[in-house]
């Protein structure tokens, strides 16, 4: 087992974090309320965003303050991950009901967090395609994925389509694995989840009904 460094793992304290205060929210309130707390931190996160690439002295709040616990080396200058994830997650909001929202945002949250702790603590065999990326890592991304659209199912007292779970579940691993600036599965992991999920299903879950 590989030791993983205390800011990695504050990281993923801060990544995860959406996953386990954003759904009661989700659940208990009115879409409004989801919306405004959703758009709210989407437009923290892009000024801070738009700080760092202009060069801006101000501090902005609660984005300001996860940057300095967050950032990366290659984020330093943008913050383009919590930028691309807040605003996905937005237009997620506004778009899908909550069956798929919520599904997406377990997955690239829950998901992101067990595939980067299992992929360098236990390290292991590379993907082909992507010498950055662990076997171990995607198959955790692909069972924690699963478990999420299950997740989201039970919570909302939905069947869940085994077969459906499954695809999408594979094809979230594939999209977070790809090897590409990995600020951008912020984007493709979650509205991918959730674009997959409302067309697999049609009917009841393309309803208005939040």
């Amino acid at each position: 087992m590989n030791r993983i460094p205390r800011k990695e793992l504050i990281r993923k304290a801060w990544h995860v974090s959406p996953g386990i205060l954003g759904p009661p929210i989700v659940l208990f309130t009115p879409r409004w309320v989801t919306l405004i707390v959703v758009w709210s931190l989407a437009f923290l996160y892009t000024l801070q965003h738009l700080k760092l690439k202009r060069g801006w002295s101000f501090t902005v709040p609660v984005a300001g303050m996860s940057y300095e616990m967050m950032v990366r080396e290659s984020e330093a200058d943008n913050y383009l991950g919590s930028f691309l994830f807040w605003v996905t997650l937005g237009i997620i909001c506004t778009v899908f009901p909550k069956l798929p929202m919520l599904a997406a945002l377990w997955v690239s949250t829950l998901g992101d967090c067990c595939n980067a702790i299992a992929g360098m603590s236990i390290g292991g065999p590379k993907l082909p395609w992507n010498p950055k990326k662990t076997i171990v890592g995607s198959t955790t991304m692909f069972i924690t994925s699963l478990f999420a659209i299950w997740l989201a199912h039970a919570v909302l007292g939905s069947k869940v389509d085994w077969v459906i779970a499954v695809l999408v579940a594979l094809v979230a691993a594939l999209l977070e694995s790809l090897p590409v600036n990995s600020a951008y599965d912020e984007f493709t992991v979650p509205f991918g989840t959730a674009l997959l999920l409302w067309l697999a299903y049609r009917g009841p879950l393309l309803s208005p009904t939040w």
